[in-house]
């Protein structure tokens, strides 16, 4: 009797033992399965952040190229608040099912950036024909995603293209003119990597010059690398020097400057 108390006995714990490692063991793979399952769908949620994003800021590079392609009208267009309006739609279509809405505030008014103070109207800038010249887009955007409850995601796109020359010279033993300038874009960093193909206009007294050489170096003086643009045969010292950059994104700027006699 006692053998048969004692075999039930050990077969009550066996079964609760196999209970017990079953019990782990499916917990364990549904575990496993359920942070697969999170980690998978939050990589995608992050490339959507990422692919929004990086597109948002191409979008307004675009649109600062477009409009600084155009003359000085005392107010900028409307074509960038137009833009991301369409912009926001075309986000929302991009990828149902997720929930994705964008919005955004374009910069207004007097703000700092870049070492500098711009003057934002619907979210552009400008400042031409003077010695430290630029083009600027500005505008913060707001990201949710309602199907993995984030909200209030945000971050600012900025364009920027910024031309200082920052000497002039006439040398009237060779009959040039040597302009020594600058070029930066946001962060800001230099722009290194510009051709004489780049330089779209150069003109001396307001007359355009074709007959002049490109070339860039550090310079101790400016403690900076700058390019050097040489137009010959100016036989007197120019009343003027102006200078209309293109950068390799299509955003223009022309930067304008006295020159000094050598």
């Amino acid at each position: 009797m006692r053998l048969v108390r004692e075999r039930r006995g050990q077969f009550i714990v066996i079964a609760a033992l196999l209970i017990s490692i079953m019990i782990v063991s499916v917990s364990t793979v549904i575990y496993g399965t359920v942070t697969y399952f999170k980690y998978e769908r939050w990589e995608e949620y992050l490339t959507i952040v990422d692919s929004v994003r990086t597109a948002t800021n191409n979008l307004l590079q675009i649109r600062l190229a477009n409009y600084s392609q155009i003359g000085s009208p005392p107010n900028p267009p409307p074509t960038l608040r137009d833009n991301l309006n369409q912009w926001i739609g075309d986000v929302r279509k991009a990828y149902p099912g997720f929930g994705v809405d964008l919005s955004y505030s374009l910069a207004s008014g007097v703000k700092s950036a870049f070492g500098m103070t711009l003057n934002y109207n619907l979210g552009l800038a400008r400042r031409w024909y003077q010695s430290t010249s630029f083009s600027a887009a500005n505008a913060t955007f707001n990201l949710n995603i309602a199907s993995v409850g984030l909200t209030g995601y945000n971050f600012t796109a900025d364009s920027f293209l910024k031309v200082t020359i920052r000497d002039a010279v006439w040398y009237g033993g060779s009959n040039s003119v040597s302009i020594y300038l600058t070029v930066d874009r946001e962060g800001p960093e230099p722009v290194l990597s510009l051709l004489k193909s780049n330089f779209v206009v150069v003109k001396a007294s307001n007359v355009t010059q074709s007959n002049f050489t490109l070339r860039r170096y550090y310079s101790s003086t400016f403690n900076s690398f700058i390019y050097e643009v040489q137009i010959n045969s100016i036989s007197a010292l120019p009343s003027s020097v102006e200078l209309t950059i293109h950068d390799g994104r299509g955003m223009r700027v022309i930067s304008a400057s006295i020159p000094r006699s050598s």
